[in-house]
C-alpha cells in the first residue's frame, strides 16, 4: 500500500543556523532540544490519530467515517539529527488528506482487483460491505436518531465467535473468513412503527455488536457486479488535510518551546566551553 508522509522540516530548521551549529558542536550538544523536538512529533501523532477518529480539525472539518485502522496505520519516525516525520501505512489516509475525484466502487469486482471477493452461484462476483452507525452525540460519524437507537440499544448482542479461519477468495486471495452468531436486528416493520423524522431505511438489518467490552451498531450492505450501474458510485471529496493540520498545529503550539530548549543548550554548551578553558 502506498505510505502518506509529511516530512515537516528538519526540526533542526526552526532556527535557521541550529543545523550548522549543531554540525559544529555536535547533536549531543542539544539535548533539550532534542527533547522538545521528539515531544513536539509525539503531539503531533495524537493529534492526526485523534482527527482520523473524528476529532474535527480546526477547519471545522471532520472524517465523515472514523476508522480505527486508518489511525493505527500512522506511523512516526526519525528522519534527522532533530527531525521527525510523521506518516500513514494505510491505503484510505491519502485520499482523508487530499481527496479524490468521483469513482465506482465496483470496480475493485469488475477488473479483478478485490481480494476479498465471494463469487455467487451465477458467476457473478461480490462483496459484504459493513457500515457503522454512530449513536447519539456521536462525532465524525453520523448519528442514528434517538428513536432507532432506544430500540437498537435493546437488542441482543451479535458476537464474533473466535479467531478467524482462512479462505480462498474468488480473486484468489487467501483472506480470513469470521464466525457469527446473529441474534436481533432492526426490521423495517418495526422501524416504521418508530414515527421517526427523515428515513430510516439505512437501518434496516442493524445488529447490536460487542468485542471486548465496545459496541458498535453495524448493518451490511452487497455491492456486485449484478449492482446498478449508477449505485456505489462514491462522489468526489474535497481533502481534509489532517495530517498537514496535526502537524502545523503541533509546531505552533510548541514552537516556544523548541526555541526556548535551544537557548537552554547553547547556554549549556557555552557554559561548558568556559569550563574547560578555565580547568
Amino acid at each position: 500500500m502506498p505510505e502518506l508522509s509529511i516530512r515537516w522540516g528538519a526540526l533542526d530548521e526552526v532556527l535557521p543556523d541550529l543545523a550548522r551549529l549543531a554540525a559544529f558542536l555536535g547533536p549531543t550538544d542539544f539535548p533539550e532540544f532534542f527533547q522538545a523536538a521528539e515531544a513536539v512529533s509525539e503531539a503531533a501523532e495524537l493529534k492526526y490519530k485523534g482527527y482520523l477518529l473524528g476529532t474535527p480539525t480546526p477547519a471545522g472539518k471532520a472524517v465523515l467515517h472514523p476508522s480505527g485502522a486508518t489511525a493505527k496505520g500512522v506511523t512516526r519516525e526519525q528522519n534527522a539529527a532533530f527531525g521527525w516525520a510523521i506518516g500513514n501505512k494505510m491505503q484510505a489516509a491519502r485520499s482523508l488528506e487530499e481527496g479524490h475525484d468521483a469513482y465506482d466502487q465496483k470496480a475493485t469486482l469488475f477488473n479483478g482487483t478485490s481480494k476479498r471477493a465471494r463469487r455467487a452461484k451465477d458467476g457473478s462476483l461480490y462483496l459484504v460491505i459493513p457500515f457503522r452507525h454512530g449513536v447519539p452525540g456521536t462525532r465524525g460519524i453520523k448519528p442514528m436518531p434517538k428513536e432507532v437507537y432506544a430500540m437498537a440499544k435493546r437488542m441482543e448482542f451479535s458476537r464474533v465467535l473466535g479467531a478467524p479461519s482462512i479462505r480462498t477468495s474468488a480473486t484468489g486471495w487467501e483472506v480470513p473468513r469470521w464466525t457469527y452468531r446473529w441474534n436481533d436486528r432492526l426490521t423495517e416493520k418495526g422501524l416504521a412503527a418508530l414515527n421517526a423524522s427523515g428515513s430510516t431505511s439505512r437501518y434496516s438489518g442493524m445488529v447490536r455488536m460487542s468485542k471486548s467490552g465496545h459496541t458498535s451498531y453495524m448493518t451490511f450492505r452487497v455491492m456486485s457486479t449484478k449492482s446498478p450501474a449508477s449505485s456505489w458510485v462514491r462522489p468526489a471529496a474535497p481533502g481534509l488535510w489532517p495530517l498537514r493540520w496535526a502537524v502545523d498545529q503541533a509546531m505552533a503550539e510548541g514552537q516556544e518551546r523548541l526555541e526556548g530548549a535551544v537557548y537552554a543548550d547553547l547556554l549549556g554548551a557555552l557554559g561548558g566551553a568556559r569550563d574547560s578553558a578555565g580547568g
